[in-house]
């Protein structure tokens, strides 16, 4: 059965504190989260959440869920985006930039999706979410290595590799450290980005490759 089928069915009020949640995040981030400040900002008693969520990180975890989904759409989004004659290395690049322009867009939410101490490790949704963002990047890295790019590495390593170093990039630059740390505050991301992938591929993977 697919994921997404057994996701519970969700009330309005249950969408409602996670669209709170993330809006949290995004404004003060995961530091003084409380379901009482929670309740608040949604405008319902203290003791609503604990009706449909039994615990803060049940709830955290259900907009960890939503994340990880979120980022899978905007990695394929990306890739789509390419022209049709495009090769796998460069959907796998146009991916990679996915990521990160989603981490950019959403440091809070994306701080959160990596924070396991503050999560439900077990909770469904989220070992869903989570697995099935990997696995795409292991689509992406399987592809590419189809068409010739490492062949002889092993998938789900060479998948890992690549992870971890667009994720690196991803959370340096949401926090802002890599502009600080780099000293180059006028660094354009797009810039940092291609030079992240020609460091991965060993050269531009655009056209056709």
């Amino acid at each position: 059965m697919p994921a997404a089928s057994r996701r519970r069915r969700q009330s309005p009020l249950d969408e409602r504190l996670l669209d709170v949640v993330e809006e949290m995040l995004a404004s003060r981030g995961l530091e003084g989260l409380s379901l009482r400040r929670i309740a608040r900002r949604a405008g319902v008693s203290h003791g609503a959440p604990l009706r449909h969520y039994p615990s803060l990180a049940a709830l955290l975890s259900e907009v960890a869920a939503r994340g990880f989904r979120m980022l899978s759409e905007a990695v394929d989004k990306a890739a789509a985006q390419l022209p049709p004659g495009a090769g796998p290395q460069a959907r796998l690049a146009a991916a990679g930039r996915g990521y990160v322009e989603l981490a950019v867009a959403k440091p809070g939410l994306f701080a959160l999706m990596f924070r396991p101490e503050v999560l439900e490790r077990a909770n469904e949704r989220l070992v869903d979410a989570s697995a099935e963002a990997f696995e795409q990047v292991v689509h992406y890295v399987r592809a590419a290595q189809d068409a010739g790019w490492q062949p002889a590495r092993d998938t789900r390593l060479l998948a890992g590799i690549v992870w971890s170093a667009v994720h690196g990039l991803a959370t340096l630059w949401a926090d802002g450290a890599f502009q600080g740390a780099t000293r180059a505050p006028d660094t354009s991301l797009e810039e940092v980005l291609e030079i992240n992938q020609a460091l991965i591929f060993g050269d531009q993977p655009g056209g056709t490759r």
